[in-house]
């Protein structure tokens, strides 16, 4: 029944995001078919709507909207977020190619101080679009400082809506229809409500229910362990495996934030531990954070947990590197619950330093029926555990050798890792609803 409902709420979102799509040329077609002249115009006028939908669906994908999360996940709604926004370029460039083709005008449109507002809107919006395109591929080679390219890339994404919105709405010709009206009216409501509630609603609530540092240390793996306890609540709810955005700072409307997943036991939302590799200039600052801080949380997030899961055998829990905290998290909620089911844990790191929380692993084989697996790319002399990375032959000695596809298989870490191991789980007969899954990508 579970899973029906997960299947109904996606085909509603996906409904949603096609009925977006067709609305505008289904008006056109409907209530204002005066509104264009001959098939150029209406190719032209079309890809443009098209594109203002799939623009404006790219900004709300990236609104933290919780429902959509629970249905598609973090990763898959950052890879829809990435496909939707590479399929609007595109087609502004057919748009503005048809426009050139059907207006007399030509490229006298592009005047800047002789052309018309909504010229000028579209040209603006046009700009900004390229330079979120460049700035995605310069991210890419050159890996700039990331809260320097996201509050970039943030400023140039609502200058796209906004100005693409003003381009419609001074044209007149479209606007000037109730239903069409109404319909972009509607369109401008939503994304701002959406970007109100991100910006300015979520900061004020985490402000309501901030936390305190009170301890950060080092850990192996070159990572760091942040210790938070709530500051005048009982603290944030939250599901094991699940992740927040984190600030640290005076103010909770502080535009630096990024996103960890928590540690620590669900049963204890007033204490919260987050373990974080050393990987950029935030997480690298964190080592010099002192006790007392404010902390501010955006959350919780993610759909990868064990909750709900309460037919299952047991629990499989594949970890690559960092990716063992969400592990942590579900086995000590696990163990602080009493849970007396078979569970597995495999974990892979380049060399056995490199093993992140390893003692906290060890405690709680003493409080869960819990078998553990460490297999080391570069081991040790002496070493008798696995060698080299998680691969089939690996899983083949380690999966349940009985009824595995009563089991639910959790994995995390490195994109490939993940995605490699999932389909050997496949290949082995999973059910890939017994597959739960989570990457570590900047989102």
């Amino acid at each position: 029944m579970q899973q029906l409902i997960a299947h109904a709420k996606r085909a509603t979102w996906f409904l949603g995001y096609l009925a977006v799509l067709a609305a505008p040329r289904a008006l056109i077609e409907v209530v204002a078919p005066d509104a264009v002249r001959g098939p150029l115009e209406m190719s032209a006028v079309s890809t443009g709507l098209v594109a203002f939908s799939l623009l404006m669906t790219a900004f709300v994908l990236m609104a933290r909207v919780p429902s959509l999360l629970a249905c598609f996940g973090v990763e898959a709604v950052l890879r829809i977020h990435r496909v939707v926004a590479i399929l609007g370029v595109p087609l502004v460039a057919a748009h503005v190619l048809l426009v050139l083709a059907e207006d007399p005008r030509g490229l006298s449109i592009f005047d800047l101080a002789h052309t018309t507002a909504a010229a000028r809107a579209a040209v603006v919006s046009t700009l900004a679009l390229g330079a979120v395109v460049v700035l995605a591929l310069r991210r890419r080679r050159r890996q700039p400082r990331y809260e320097g390219w996201r509050l970039l890339h943030v400023a140039l994404a609502g200058t796209v809506f906004v100005a693409a919105f003003l381009h419609v709405w001074w044209l007149h010709h479209l606007a000037r229809h109730p239903a069409l009206g109404a319909w972009f009216a509607v369109m401008a409501l939503v994304v701002a409500a959406v970007a109100v509630r991100r910006w300015v609603w979520l900061p004020m609530k985490a402000r309501r229910r901030s936390y305190v540092v009170e301890r950060v240390a080092e850990a192996a793996g070159d990572a760091v362990t942040l210790e938070v306890r709530a500051h005048g609540h009982d603290g944030v709810p939250f599901r094991p495996g699940q992740f927040a955005w984190v600030k640290i700072g005076t103010s909770s409307f502080v535009f630096e934030e990024h996103p960890f997943t928590i540690a620590s036991t669900a049963e204890a939302p007033h204490r919260m531990q987050f373990a974080v590799k050393a990987l950029g200039d935030f997480t690298e600052l964190l080592r010099g954070v002192r006790p007392g801080r404010r902390v501010f949380i955006d959350g919780p997030y993610g759909q990868m947990t064990v909750d709900g899961l309460e037919s299952s055998w047991g629990f499989v829990f594949i970890a690559g590197g960092i990716g063992i905290t969400p592990m942590l998290s579900m086995l000590r909620t696990l163990a602080d619950r009493g849970d007396r089911r078979r569970h597995i844990l495999i974990v892979g790191a380049r060399s056995e330093t490199d093993i992140v929380l390893r003692p906290e692993i060890e405690r709680l084989r003493e409080r869960l029926c819990l078998t553990v697996g460490y297999a080391l790319q570069q081991p040790p002399e002496g070493w008798t555990g696995e060698s080299g990375r998680i691969d089939a032959a690996l899983l083949d000695r380690w999966l349940p050798s009985r009824a595995p596809r009563r089991f639910d298989y959790f994995l995390c870490g490195p994109p490939v890792m993940v995605v490699d191991i999932a389909g050997d789980l496949r290949d082995r007969g999973i059910p890939g609803r017994r597959i739960h899954t989570e990457r570590f990508e900047v989102v």
